[in-house]
């Protein structure tokens, strides 16, 4: 789609209203995949979040459910493209390491090892 030369810039309120829309249609479509990723991770409507620890605050699970949220969503991100977030797991590897969580920095330091196999970032020899 072009517009004419002559068509005013919508301001930038209306940019902003547009953006703020998409991206609470973008935040409803993905809560639809969340609900769905919870059922399927839980097996059974019984099991979800909250039904799992019945002998505990509900509030306390919600803190703890928001927590695993933040940090599963992050590790999606990671994972799905590794080989370009090698750089940031190294930062993280290294806080780890520095505040004296040596077994979470040697996770990450595994997974840095797995991300680019040699066989991928060598040059094929070729034959005398």
């Amino acid at each position: 789609m072009t517009t004419h030369p002559d068509t005013p810039a919508p301001a930038a309120a209306d940019v902003d209203r547009m953006l703020a829309d998409r991206a609470a249609t973008s935040a409803e479509f993905l809560a639809g995949i969340l609900a769905a990723g919870m059922l399927d991770a839980a097996g059974q409507p019984s099991k979800l979040p909250a039904d799992l620890f019945p002998d505990t605050d509900p509030d306390v699970v919600q803190k703890i459910w928001n927590a695993a949220i933040v940090a599963g969503y992050r590790m999606g991100r990671i994972s799905a493209r590794p080989q370009w977030d090698a750089a940031g797991l190294r930062r993280l590897r290294a806080e780890l390491a520095n505040a004296g969580y040596e077994a979470m920095s040697g996770q990450v330091d595994r997974s840095l090892a797995t991300l680019q196999h040699p066989a991928d970032t060598s040059t094929p020899r070729t034959r005398p």
